[in-house]
Order: C-alpha cells, then sequence, then structure tokens
C-alpha cells in the first residue's frame, strides 16, 4: 500500500503512463501501485513495437515509461534502440528481474542516446520505491522527435582570426582538495566568445584547428593567455591544468616552445599540468615518449585524462610518468546507486594511492557525490557542484573569495 507515502505534485501525478511489461500480473501490479499514488491516465502494452507505435504518434510531452527489459517480440533493449535513433526521448524507468550488470549495460546505453533515465527498480517493486523515482520526474518541454542542434558553419579563416585576435579564451574551474577544502587549481578550457558574447563549444572548432594543422597555434594562444593570469593572481599554490593533443607531444618543437614560454613569463613549470586522453596513448611512438619524458624532468606535471574509460590504462601507467589521475564522470555518477560503478570507483582510488598517484574526480555535481567521494579517499574534485567554468575577469575575484576555504564543509554551505 502506498497511503502513507507524501502525495506527489499535482504536475507527476498529472503525467501519463506507459507501461511495457509481457507479464499481465506485473502490468495489473504497476498500474495498481501507480493509481495508488494518484496517477489517473495510464496505459499498458505487452511488448516494445506497441510502445514504439505509441510513442512515434506522441506531440508535446512525452508519457514517462515504465519498461520491462525481456518480452517476446520488441524486446526493451531493441525498443530503447528504437527510440534513441528517431531522437524518440521519454524518461525512462527500467522494472526488471535482471542482474545489475545488465541493467548497468542499459542506463549506459540511455545515456549514449541522451535519453533520460529515472532509474532501475528490480522486481517485485515496492510502492515506496516506485514513489522515490517517479518524485524525480519532470513534464519535459521537447517535442517527441528533438532534432540535435545542428553544428555552426564554420570555416579555417574564421578560425585563425578568432586565435588570432583573442576571441577564443581560456575559461576556469576550480580543483578542490577533498581532505582540506582547498582550491588547488583550475583546468583551462577553451571558449570562443563571439563578438555578441555568444559562446562556441569546443567541439565545433577543435576537430577543426586539428585537421587544418592550427592546433599548436590555438594552444599557445591559451597558454600565453594563462600564463598572464596566472601572474595576476599571484598564488604559487595552485596549478592549471591544459588538455593537449597527442599529435603536439609528436612534434619536439612543441616541447622546447612550451618549456621557453614558461621561463620567459617568470612561472614554475610544476605550476602547469598536462592532461592527455587515455584512448590518445595507445600509441607511443619514440618521438612522443621523448617529449613526454623532458616534460616530466622540466617539472611539468602529466594527467591522464577520462582514467578507466581507454583500453591501455595499466600499460601506460607502467611506462608514462604521470603524476594525476583523472576519473571520467561516468564512473562518479552511477556510484551512488551502482554497486559495479562503485567498486571501479573505489579501485581507481586505490590503484592512484598506491602508485602515489592523487585522483581528481571529474563532473561532480551534487552534494552526495562529493561525501562519497571523500569517504573513498579521492584526493580532489571539480564540477558543477563546485562552480562551474568561469572567465578570467570573473576568476580573479572569486579566487580571492574562496582561497581562504580551509574545509569541505564551506562549499556545501555548512
Amino acid at each position: 500500500m502506498c497511503t502513507a507515502l507524501p502525495e506527489l505534485p499535482e504536475d507527476i501525478r498529472g503525467r501519463r503512463v506507459l507501461i511495457v511489461e509481457d507479464s499481465p500480473f506485473q502490468r495489473e501490479l504497476l498500474s495498481a501501485l501507480l493509481r495508488e499514488l494518484g496517477f489517473r491516465e495510464l496505459h499498458a502494452v505487452a511488448e516494445g513495437s506497441e510502445a514504439l507505435a505509441i510513442l512515434r504518434d506522441c506531440h508535446g510531452c512525452l508519457p514517462l515509461l515504465l519498461l520491462d527489459l525481456e518480452m517476446p517480440g520488441m524486446n526493451g533493449f531493441e525498443l530503447l534502440q528504437r527510440l534513441g535513433e528517431e531522437q524518440i526521448r521519454p524518461q525512462v524507468l527500467i522494472v526488471t528481474a535482471r542482474e545489475e550488470a545488465l541493467v548497468s549495460t542499459v542506463e549506459g546505453m540511455l545515456h549514449a542516446a541522451g535519453v533520460p533515465l529515472l532509474g532501475s527498480l528490480s522486481k517485485p517493486i515496492s510502492g515506496a520505491d516506485l514513489h522515490r523515482l517517479l518524485a524525480a520526474a519532470v513534464c519535459p518541454v521537447e517535442m517527441a522527435r528533438r532534432p540535435a542542434p545542428p553544428r555552426r558553419n564554420l570555416d579555417e579563416a574564421q578560425l585563425v582570426a578568432a586565435v588570432r585576435g583573442g576571441d577564443i579564451q581560456p575559461y576556469y574551474q576550480p580543483k578542490v582538495h577533498l581532505k582540506s577544502g582547498r582550491v588547488i587549481g583550475y583546468e583551462v578550457l577553451a571558449r570562443w566568445i563571439e563578438t555578441d558574447g555568444t559562446q562556441i563549444p569546443p567541439a565545433d572548432f577543435i576537430p577543426m584547428a586539428t585537421g587544418c594543422g592550427g592546433l599548436g597555434e590555438l594552444t599557445f594562444s591559451l597558454v600565453d593567455q594563462v600564463l598572464g593570469h596566472l601572474q595576476r593572481l599571484r598564488d604559487d599554490s595552485i596549478s592549471m591544468a591544459f588538455n593537449v593533443d597527442i599529435s603536439l607531444l609528436a612534434n619536439r618543437h612543441f616541447v622546447d616552445d612550451l618549456i621557453r614560454r614558461v621561463a620567459l613569463a617568470g612561472c614554475r613549470p610544476d605550476q602547469f599540468v598536462l592532461e592527455v586522453t587515455e584512448s590518445a596513448l595507445m600509441d607511443d611512438p619514440m618521438i612522443t615518449l621523448a617529449s613526454v619524458g623532458r616534460l616530466r624532468l622540466a617539472g611539468f606535471g602529466l594527467s591522464i585524462d577520462d582514467y578507466g574509460t581507454g583500453f591501455s590504462t595499466l600499460r601506460q601507467l607502467s611506462r608514462l610518468p604521470f603524476t594525476e589521475l583523472k576519473i571520467d564522470r561516468a564512473f562518479i555518477r552511477d556510484a551512488e546507486s551502482n554497486r559495479r560503478a562503485r567498486a571501479i570507483l573505489n579501485s581507481a582510488i586505490e590503484m592512484g594511492r598506491q602508485l602515489g598517484l592523487p585522483c581528481v574526480a571529474e563532473g561532480v555535481e551534487n552534494r552526495e557525490e562529493l561525501l562519497l567521494l571523500e569517504s573513498l579517499g579521492c584526493h580532489s574534485a571539480q564540477g558543477y557542484l563546485l562552480a562551474r567554468p568561469m572567465p578570467a575577469e570573473q576568476l580573479f575575484s572569486w579566487h580571492l573569495e574562496r582561497k581562504a576555504c580551509r574545509a569541505l564543509s564551506a562549499w556545501l554551505g555548512e
């Protein structure tokens, strides 16, 4: 019975619900629980093709989708794949008796397709668990089909002009030490700022810079701006982290130029961390390894980015002089509710500890994630919970205000 549970808001109870379940008993049970929770507009079908036909005909707010995985005909996996292909994105709640690993596969699939997931429930389900997940449901504004926004029509001449005109600027996202609550550094993120203030995201111009051979000039434009901002901050305790494409490290002149620029600015190399994506390190020609070695000898830090998402992790950790591991957001997002994801997260942090490498958690978005990371012994974190990436004009005042933080509780409003 659900009578003792708090009443769900009307904008949730007023949603349509589509139940996709081949068992008549489970369909009736779900319908009864939903009616007790105040839902009035329920539709139940026995397999995926029926649900797909209904969702294709929807206009406006899509129904909540309560979905079993095992069904005759079109099963849950096939239905979700079709929804992703056709860009139909209802909020989904998985109801299944299958193992946790299979549910994790579904969750990863939905995340990749941009289909919003409310969560998953193991059979037999309870009204309390159903209430808890449905309380997070909202009525999305989007229509049943939402095409991806078109990328901007940019050309190489515009890119070169933007780099040389200073329109591509560094934005800074803080890294916070979890034990002390101190700001220990910033990740540098490139943003193309148009004259009207509109931001062009890196995904729209970094591939072009790579393809046309302009990535080195773009990177050094950012480096020079960051060196000036670092001098203004006057704080020797912080570091600046850059994403560096592996192709740049295959150019011996890149290392020479980077070392020279930092020295001329009067900054210390150990205030710079070069982040290299794990998957890019699967090939390790001699010149790349030599570049990495020279940078470490000069004092630069080296971080393995998106740790755990590639295939060569252990091999690369054994042969490259990393000074930091950055843990991918995917493991952090799922760790609170997924036993396997939590085990992987804990393993990554423990691996870093045994190797003497601090672990930085990326994309921390809520209090629970931050406290979990602290309890597991993670070194530091960054993400929207702590601060969004900011332009230089905000950086200086923000840093002065926050540099006095001496406890993690200061970031939690305690």
